[in-house]
């Protein structure tokens, strides 16, 4: 059995807001170290780990390594019943097949349970490592705002964000469209770190960029990597710990992440 408790619900409830709108149903995998979910988009564009450790945790206990399938617009609907100042707790028992999820009001003995159904789940192995060793040409942590401003600005004319970075220049957003053009800069200085090696271009599906803009409010940093003819990379660093990594396959001749391509990588 494991039993987890995160006492401000508003985290756990932007993760899986973020992860439901990319992907229906996934694997939950909890050990006696840490939660993860690895999960890939039924056209095969968009890749993304979960990855928070038992330190993450208000409270986490797991006697052995577990994994459960879930339906996740089902679970984000439970959680969205969650309020400011709720605190929520994941509990499973073996017996039951059955997720509890438990609320509870801060200063308050008002207690709410729901219950989810687990679901029998064939999940293909994803080289997410061999991903995450990718080595970049152009890599920037920056404020998540920045990004989702550029990504509201840009679905104005188009369903494509074009990423441009440059060595001495900085970035450049920008999108096109029947009724004219955005472009969006930020210099070297706006950035919180850069490792600009040269310069990087990609063109991107803000079909699958605007789910992230889900996940700013719990976000306290943003990674992004991007190389020419790669998936673009972006690390979300969560406030009270916790990381999600996600790939996005450039839009340039629709490319897919096929299992002998990943292998490649």
């Amino acid at each position: 059995m494991f039993k987890i408790k995160l006492e401000n619900s508003k985290i756990l409830r932007g993760i899986i807001e973020a992860l439901a709108s990319i992907i229906d149903e996934t694997e939950f995998i909890i050990t006696t170290k840490e939660l993860s979910i690895r999960a890939m988009d039924p056209s095969r564009i968009c890749l993304l780990q979960l990855s928070m450790t038992k330190q993450d945790f208000d409270e986490y206990e797991c006697d052995k390594d577990t994994k459960i399938g879930l339906n996740l617009e089902d679970l984000d609907k439970i959680l969205k019943r969650s309020s400011a100042g709720d605190s929520v707790e994941l509990i499973f028992e073996p017996d039951t097949q059955k997720l509890k999820i438990k609320m509870k009001q801060r200063d308050s003995t008002k207690v709410r349970t729901f219950s989810l159904a687990l679901l029998d789940i064939e999940m293909e192995d994803i080289p997410m490592e061999n991903l995450l060793k990718l080595e970049y040409s152009a890599d920037w942590s920056m404020n998540p705002a920045f990004f989702v401003e550029a990504i509201k600005d840009a679905e104005i004319y188009s369903e494509i964000l074009t990423i441009k970075a440059e060595e001495d220049r900085g970035l450049l957003f920008s999108s096109v469209g029947q009724i004219g053009e955005m472009e969006y800069e930020l210099a070297l200085d706006d950035l919180l770190e850069k490792n600009i090696k040269a310069i990087s271009k990609g063109s991107y599906s803000l079909q699958f960029l605007k789910s992230i803009l889900k996940i700013e409010n719990i976000t306290e940093k943003l990674t992004i990597s991007l190389k020419d003819d790669h998936p673009l990379k972006l690390i979300f660093n969560i406030f009270e710990g916790g990381t999600i990594s996600y790939f996005l396959a450039p839009r340039v001749e629709e490319v897919e992440f096929e299992e002998e391509d990943l292998e490649e990588y």
